[in-house]
């Protein structure tokens, strides 16, 4: 499926206009590929804040006379990189694991990165300032898209702390907040530390796979495009942000999940892709991993309300991510 008319429309409107973005996490999983939808898809120009300290990679980021690369750790004042009608916030460190392990820096990374931002968007008054969040924030369990946040790990407390900051200065400062909430994203040249890549990579290695369960039970997780999310946040550019004097809460929008599976039929979806019989043993982690969440439910809201759904097919998604790895490394399958 292409994209909707709808879609279109938006773009031959708003993303045709000359506009100046700043995009944190360009060098990032999902930053350097919503750097490259944009760059197609608009005329606009990017400034890209990197530290190159964590998990960013320099080669993720598109060589273009567009785009603009600044090193400078989030975590200090930014220096005056001029204004911008765009401040795209999606540098953070995000794997569970790790934040469990090193709570205290991972979550004064996540959060003191995000107030120099919108102490920078305090100053410089951007149209809009873009928080990509997580559905972690709620914890597990359904919910709506403006419940109570129950996180259950340091990396979504992390990202819930962001969220509450970003409200505090939307409110207080009419800083122009739009957050977004996103289920478990997978796409081409993901951290080998994810599980779908993980996956892929000892299968190819023939290592045994650790499946997580909690109280014998397997977690399940959903799964989206990192190309959905990004075709989801030009949809979202193409709208304005809720006032603080005329609402109650600032925009914010779910980011649909696409297909949800539980770790073992991952695994399995991915050996019957390769054609191998996977070797793997089920863990129980409530020692390694407290607070893991069995599953999280899908983030269907207000996005989809105003006429936005997925263009791709998870199940396809995953096929190609599996043949582009099995390209770019000497797996033996």
């Amino acid at each position: 499926m292409g994209v909707t008319t709808q879609f279109k429309r938006i773009l031959m409107s708003v993303f045709q206009e000359e506009k100046n973005v700043l995009l944190t996490g360009g060098d990032g999983f999902v930053g350097s590929n919503l750097l490259h939808f944009l760059l197609k898809e608009t005329r606009w120009r990017f400034t890209c804040i990197c530290s190159w300290r964590h998990k960013g990679n320099p080669l993720n980021i598109v060589r273009d006379e567009r785009v603009r690369v600044v090193t400078h750790d989030l975590t200090g004042p930014i220096p005056p990189l001029g204004s911008f009608e765009y401040i795209l916030h999606l540098a953070s460190e995000s794997h569970v694991d790790r934040s469990i392990t090193d709570p205290l820096k991972f979550i004064e990374n996540n959060v003191s990165s995000t107030l120099q931002l919108l102490e920078y968007s305090r100053k410089y008054r951007p149209d809009v300032f873009l928080l990509f969040s997580t559905d972690e924030v709620y914890g597990a369990g359904k919910h709506d898209e403006w419940d109570v946040l129950l996180p259950s790990n340091p990396y979504a407390a992390s990202k819930a702390s962001q969220e509450m900051c970003s409200i505090a200065y939307w409110r207080t400062y009419n800083v122009p907040l739009i957050i977004t909430n996103s289920n478990n994203i997978i796409g081409c040249k993901q951290n080998s530390e994810k599980f779908l890549p993980k996956i892929i990579e000892s299968i190819g290695l023939g290592k045994k796979i650790n499946v997580h369960s909690f109280n014998g039970i397997i977690g399940r997780r959903r799964y989206l495009s990192v190309r959905s999310v990004s075709h989801a946040i030009a949809y979202i550019l193409g709208r304005t942000p809720l006032d603080p004097t005329k609402s109650r809460y600032p925009s914010r929008y779910g980011l649909p999940g696409g297909k949800e599976f539980s770790n073992l039929e991952l695994l399995e979806f991915v050996a019957e892709i390769i054609g191998v019989k996977p070797s793997y043993e089920i863990i129980d982690v409530s020692d390694i991993r407290p607070g893991y969440d069995l599953e999280y439910a899908e983030t269907r809201g207000f996005l989809n309300s105003i006429g936005w759904e997925d263009p791709f097919d998870v199940s396809e998604e995953i096929k190609q991510i599996v043949q582009s790895l099995r390209s770019d490394r000497d797996f033996h399958f």
